[in-house]
Formats: C-alpha cells, sequence, structure tokens
C-alpha cells in the first residue's frame, strides 16, 4: 500500500489556524494525560511523560528553541511566545504547577514528587474546553495535520479523515463520541488528496 505525508506549505497553513485558535497553551498536557488513558486503560493514578510528548509531537529541527507550540491565548503572538525550550519540566512538574493553572482545572494531581500520578476529572473534555480553549471546539484536522507532520500514512487516497481517524486512534478518541464531539471541530481545513505527497 503507497504511503502519504503532508507537503510542508499545508503544514503551515494548518499551523496558523491553530495559532489563531484560543486554545491555551497548557492543552498539550492535558492532550498528553489524554493519551495515557488510552494506554493505561484509566483515568487515574496516571502518569505523565511530557518530555516525551513534547519530543515526539512538537519537536523541530534547526529552531530557535526545540520545541514549536501552536498554542497560545496571545493576541499577535511573538516567536518566543511559540517556541518552547527543553525545560517542559519547569512548565508541568508538580514543583512548578500552580493550583490556579487552567490545567488544574481539568486535572487533578494525586500524588507528588518525580513518580507524580495524575487524574483526569470528571466529563473532563468539557472542563478542557472550557478553562483550555475559550469554550471554542479545537480544528481538529489542523491540530492532526500539525501534530503528524513528521508521520507517513498508509492509504490508497489520503484525505481529512485520514489525519483524523489517526489522531483519533493515537490519543484514544471514538470519533463518534461526546467528548470528541464536544471537544473537536471537523471540516476546519481544505486538506483533500492533493495536500499529500508520496513517501519515498
Amino acid at each position: 500500500m503507497p504511503e502519504y505525508v503532508l507537503k510542508p506549505s499545508v503544514v503551515k497553513d494548518c499551523f496558523w489556524r491553530l495559532v489563531e485558535a484560543p486554545i491555551h497553551r497548557l492543552f498539550s498536557g492535558y492532550l498528553c494525560l489524554q493519551q495515557q488513558t488510552g494506554i493505561e486503560g484509566q483515568t487515574n493514578e496516571l502518569s505523565f511523560p511530557y518530555n516525551a510528548f513534547f519530543d515526539t509531537y512538537f519537536e523541530v529541527q534547526d529552531g530557535d528553541k526545540p520545541y514549536l507550540v501552536p498554542f497560545t491565548q496571545a493576541k499577535n503572538p511573538s516567536d518566543s511566545t511559540l517556541w518552547n525550550n527543553k525545560n517542559v519540566s519547569g512548565t508541568y512538574a508538580p514543583s512548578s504547577i500552580r493550583m490556579s493553572s487552567p490545567l488544574m482545572q481539568v486535572a487533578t494531581l494525586e500524588k507528588e514528587g518525580y513518580h507524580s500520578e495524575w487524574g483526569l476529572n470528571e466529563d473532563h473534555w468539557k472542563l478542557a474546553r472550557l478553562h483550555l480553549c475559550d469554550g471554542e471546539q479545537i480544528p481538529i484536522e489542523s491540530l492532526a495535520a500539525y501534530l503528524f507532520r513528521d508521520f507517513s500514512f498508509e492509504t490508497d487516497e489520503p484525505s481529512a479523515y485520514t489525519l483524523v481517524s489517526a489522531f483519533a486512534e493515537e490519543f484514544h478518541y471514538d470519533i463518534g463520541g461526546s467528548a470528541f464531539a464536544h471537544l473537536y471541530e471537523t471540516g476546519d481545513s481544505n486538506i483533500t488528496a492533493e495536500s499529500f505527497e508520496h513517501y519515498d
């Protein structure tokens, strides 16, 4: 089966669409915990591998800093707002995060220390939309395009649905479920088969 990757110009457009959306920078941490619920099969006593998460989805080679994160609620954000340094623990370590943080409205720190444990609160997807997205839905096609910019897809005919279904599998969502429908907006991009190119 042929493999495809997204064209860089498409990824760039999706990146800026995310920057323009009112997504708090701590949404990255929430998405990491959401992924852990599927890996660990529960919503409490979760590990929080934020360093590995940032390495996988946000690392950009030859950048000013290692991580380029398209989540900000600032208007006209500067480059320094979007580029993150290697010290992710400075944001997400239990000793660094504040109780007033928007993430703490969505998740609970159950055990402190180096091997901290976290839990996602009841109806956390509703809380995430309220506290991390200003009540707005997240453009899922753009989000998946950016997160999977370095991934290839085995398919006969790639499309926006290729990205959405890959996102649902990667982050353990049911596309037809209430959590996905509440938090994410589909149809936010113009991604078609022409948005991809063959991967050699």
